[in-house]
């Protein structure tokens, strides 16, 4: 399956008009992201790949501003021809994850995304406690939110447990 190159990925952007601020948050995320599969990748005999995750992470948001923006840029890239790109920027909002299988490149993205918060790092419980506080009265999205915390928390379980490291600690460390 194709990979598109961080060069590709950056055309993809422009050619979506993707705002700069969206483009900037993407660039920090893909770091992030980045880092965790580093880490996971010298663990691990096979470990993610590195291009895959660099691709998803920075194409995530591609049609942010359109409605149900995952599925929007899922289908911006499985147009162009890169399907397994698509699964993950599909996934990077809503996923499941039991915790019982080793992350994959989906769930690097995942987690990364719930990290980055605009061009800053937040840590997984204050991005989703803030944006559970802005809900309001809206019980249905109250509980899709904690429903996602909660797989966010397992990711971040499964991470620090294989790595031996601190999930905030990992998204911020040198390369």
């Amino acid at each position: 399956m194709p990979i598109p190159t961080p060069e590709q990925c950056e055309g993809l952007l422009a050619s979506h008009n993707t705002p700069e601020t969206t483009v900037i948050h993407s660039r920090i995320v893909r770091d992030v992201a980045r880092r965790i599969g580093r880490d996971l990748k010298w663990l691990r005999d096979r470990g993610p790949n590195l291009a895959l995750i660099s691709a998803g992470a920075l194409l995530h948001d591609i049609a942010k501003g359109q409605e149900d923006h995952a599925a929007a840029g899922a289908a911006i890239l499985r147009e162009e021809g890169y399907a397994e790109v698509a699964d993950i920027v599909a996934a990077h909002n809503d996923l499941e994850y039991s915790g019982e299988l080793p992350v994959t490149e989906k769930e690097i993205v995942f987690i990364a995304d719930k990290l980055v918060k605009g061009d800053q790092m937040v840590t997984v419980i204050y991005m989703y406690d803030h944006k559970i506080d802005a809900c309001g009265n809206d019980t249905q999205k109250i509980n899709n939110l904690k429903r996602r915390k909660e797989t966010a928390l397992r990711i971040k379980t499964s991470i620090e447990h294989e790595t031996g490291k601190n999930l905030e600690e990992l998204a911020i460390a040198e390369d």
